[in-house]
């Protein structure tokens, strides 16, 4: 089931092409919802998707 999966800082770097170092600095600010496992922040693509689409809509 991919959509339940939880991506790392770096995976989720990948994903949006950007480094890890801004995930790390930004995801606070910027809303991304993460949630910390063991003591490591982890991302579910869904709800990453979500929220590109509700704070990044496409250009018209």
């Amino acid at each position: 089931m991919q959509d339940k999966r939880l991506m790392t800082v770096n995976e989720l770097a990948d994903y949006l092409a950007v480094k890890p170092a801004w995930i790390y600095n930004n995801h606070r600010a910027l809303g991304i919802p993460s949630r910390k496992v063991g003591g490591s922040l982890r991302f579910r693509l869904s709800e990453v998707d979500r929220w590109l689409d509700r704070e990044c809509p496409t250009a018209a």
